[in-house]
């Protein structure tokens, strides 16, 4: 009697065994399918796999992140949900991928009470900036900007959660505030397709308040700023932009200018420290005035410039030694 009880335990085991096996298999191709765009295909895999198992934590949390690629919000939501509700596993990326169903369908409170339940579990960047996002977006400006600071304290090296940072701070009308990130997302991500844009975007703030009549007429007009510490910055980076019409600079170079000026910029806002404290003069100012003290400037601004051609690449390559100097400064 033992020996049979052991012989029908050992097929019920090998029975389970061989659906996990089974499962498994299904939603490997089905995140091949993913990986190569072919969404269809994959929540077709993972459908497979759910009818074997329908409370696999993994399957679902994957073919509700193949439903978003869709554009099937309302799919992506229920099985995202799932995941969060079974509490066995992928739970972080179920909040992300909920929280982003819900904001696509126009569900912004509730996408953002997603986020703020998972944040309870879970203090991930992802989680802070997607909250930073929705937030943005449903024009709850000051939740955005605390969510996105928390991002960046959580993972300073997540490109986007400066980029949204730069965004909230632009729609508070600080044009400073809104470089310095702008500047640290480019550093990050230097060649992409949205990197040309905020790259536009980051020079015209240098431009920002200074038009020249003609060649000995320039007007500089200071945007307005309430925030102490930057509003002394204001006129000094202005001035700083209308500089290039001096005699001495008309022979520089675009890039050269504009290294030129990121350089003073820098320097100057590292001496207006003072006692001033946060993300901002202990995060931002202190980094690149730490740069500008050891002269990398200059490889910096030609780096973050990686998206407007040539110029900016063929320097880089003539000049790899100041580009491996500004690499190993920033790893260490």
């Amino acid at each position: 009697m033992k020996y049979l009880l052991y012989c029908f335990i050992s097929l019920i085991t090998l029975a389970v065994s061989g659906q996990e096996e089974q499962v498994k298999s299904l939603i490997n191709k089905g995140i091949q399918y993913h990986d190569s765009q072919q969404y269809d295909l994959a929540i077709k895999e993972y459908q497979k796999a759910l009818a074997i198992d329908p409370n696999s934590s993994l399957a679902n949390y994957e073919i509700a992140f193949s439903y978003l690629s869709y554009k099937d919000y309302e799919n992506a939501e229920l099985h995202s949900k799932k995941v969060i509700d079974s509490n066995n596993g992928h739970v972080l990326e179920a909040y992300i991928a909920y929280g982003n169903a819900l904001d696509l369908q126009g569900k912004s409170d509730k996408a953002i009470k997603a986020y703020e339940n998972g944040i309870k579990d879970y203090d991930h960047y992802l989680l802070h900036f997607n909250h930073a996002m929705a937030c943005f977006n449903a024009g709850k400006i000051d939740k955005a900007y605390n969510s996105a600071i928390n991002a960046i304290n959580n993972n300073s090296s997540h490109a986007s959660s400066h980029l949204i940072l730069s965004k909230i701070m632009d729609h508070k009308k600080s044009r400073i505030q809104a470089m310095l990130p702008l500047y640290f997302f480019l550093m990050i991500e230097p060649d992409s397709e949205r990197a040309g844009i905020e790259y536009e975007i980051l020079r015209k703030y240098l431009d920002q308040g200074v038009t020249k009549k003609d060649d000995k007429n320039i007007d500089v007009i200071v945007p307005f700023s309430d925030d102490t510490g930057f509003g002394a910055a204001e006129m000094m980076i202005s001035m700083v932009k209308a500089s290039e019409n001096l005699e001495e600079n008309k022979v520089k170079s675009d890039l050269e200018l504009f290294a030129l000026h990121n350089d003073k910029i820098f320097k100057m806002l590292g001496e207006l420290k003072n006692d001033n404290t946060g993300i901002w003069w202990d995060f931002y100012v202190t980094f690149f005035y730490n740069l500008a003290n050891e002269n990398l400037t200059t490889p910096f601004s030609y780096y973050i410039s990686l998206s407007q051609g040539d110029d900016s690449s063929k320097w880089l390559e003539e000049n790899n030694q100041e580009l491996e100097r500004l690499a190993k400064w920033m790893q260490g």
